[in-house]
């Protein structure tokens, strides 16, 4: 007897989908039965990896990267992030379209959703089909209590002025939500949502299983949805390497900005040879992140600057002091389980408070631009530092079970039905 059928939907970006497919890999080896939808992109990716996997949005491959791969940064800019949403919902309709026939075809019994993909829950909620949503940040969740996330990267309350910012900073986003709602009433009809619920509870959301894919160690203190786990990291590359990168010899400090945000790497090389010349026994290896250019050996090498396509984070990490990077989950979760301290610096988006939680932690700095003096002044005390702190951290990391954790959630859902 075959195990649950399993439908797993994400945009087709690394930090979205790769972990979908680390949990993917470990529910299959358990005789559970995943199956993909996902950008074009991707699906080859996922052919190689053994996974059946239906393309959306087939008949224009790259609508979903012109959306995220921005020109410039977009933060909190109310008139970009309008503009981005109504694209998004824009696809919605089809998108939908397109799961409703995949889901009536292949009947699966659960379905899991990254949170940018909330379409497919519900798709599935139509159904009657259980659905679980997964969460690379569950700090961009809405509480009653704490911090709120997407204000430029908030640390914790400390003191009464703190607590009066947070509250404000929570009423802040639900106004701004509810006017985006407002403006864009009709495309969110089109899409058959809206952003909260009846109840006060966020739409994009499951109301039967959100899997946090991160630390309660790392976050803030605030309070939680009765429906989230917070189940633990997923942050292996599923990109198959057939040989391992040729890394430089001597202390190594990974850089890294991802593989989204194109504007960021524009000079990214040149930033990292100023903060490099004031480190001069350390060798900098540089990852561009495009992983379907990956290639052992680097692609350009200047001084103590060695750079390369893409490098799987967590091969490498361990021969590392330190890492730099943007505060993106995949690379935060990375060097939080090889216990290698960061100097994040955020660009845009979830990355300012993924840096608030990292320096709230003790696992590394923040700042604001590569090549300024305050860069070096917090590299050299990162290298310098205790690393009891990260150790803690990396200890608390290693306890968590997120496959175990998420072949228990689609379980318990399905004996629901």
């Amino acid at each position: 007897m075959s195990g649950p059928r399993l439908l797993l939907v994400a945009p087709p970006f690394s930090g979205h989908l790769n972990p979908l497919i680390g949990l993917a890999t470990g529910l299959r080896a358990r005789g559970m039965e995943p199956r993909f939808a996902t950008g074009a992109a991707k699906v080859d990716l996922l052919r190689g990896l053994g996974f059946a996997v239906e393309p959306l949005l087939a008949d224009d491959p790259g609508a979903l990267e012109r959306i995220s791969d921005t020109p410039g940064p977009v933060r909190s800019n109310p008139v970009l992030l309008l503009r981005q949403l109504s694209a998004n919902l824009a696809l919605l309709p089809t998108v939908r379209r397109e799961l409703d026939v995949l889901v009536d075809r292949d009947r699966p019994d659960a379905v899991l959703a990254d949170f940018t993909a909330p379409v497919a829950g519900l798709v599935a909620l139509d159904r009657g089909i259980p659905w679980l949503t997964t969460m690379p940040t569950p700090f961009a969740l809405e509480t009653r209590t704490g911090t709120p996330s997407y204000c430029g990267g908030w640390g914790p309350a400390r003191h009464a002025g703190h607590r009066v910012r947070d509250a404000a900073g929570r009423a802040a986003t639900r106004a701004t939500k509810r006017t985006m709602q407002r403006v864009l009433a009709s495309r969110f009809a089109a899409a058959g949502t809206g952003v909260y619920r009846a109840d006060g509870s966020e739409a994009a959301y499951s109301p039967q299983s959100i899997l946090g894919l991160g630390m309660r160690e790392l976050e803030l203190p605030r309070d939680w949805p009765d429906q989230l786990e917070l189940v633990g990291p997923v942050t292996a590359t599923p990109e198959p390497w057939p040989e391992p990168p040729v890394l430089p010899p001597g202390p190594l400090v990974l850089v890294t900005m991802g593989t989204h945000l194109p504007w960021v790497k524009r000079d990214l090389v040149e930033r990292v040879r100023v903060l490099a010349d004031s480190f001069r026994g350390h060798r900098f290896v540089v990852s561009l992140g495009d992983a379907s250019r990956a290639a052992p050996h680097p692609v350009a090498q200047d001084g103590d600057v060695h750079v390369y396509s893409h490098l799987p984070y967590d091969d490498v990490l361990p021969r590392c002091a330190a890492v730099v990077h943007h505060g993106g989950a995949g690379i935060t979760y990375s060097a939080v389980r090889a216990g290698v301290p960061a100097l994040v610096c955020p660009q845009d988006y979830d990355q300012f408070d993924f840096a608030a939680r990292v320096v709230a932690a003790g696992a590394g700095a923040s700042v604001r631009r590569l090549d300024s003096p305050a860069a070096v002044r917090a590299m050299r005390a990162l290298l310098d530092a205790d690393r009891g702190p990260l150790e803690r951290l990396s200890r608390a990391a290693a306890t968590y079970d997120p496959v175990g954790a998420t072949e228990r959630a689609v379980l318990r859902l399905i004996a629901r039905r």
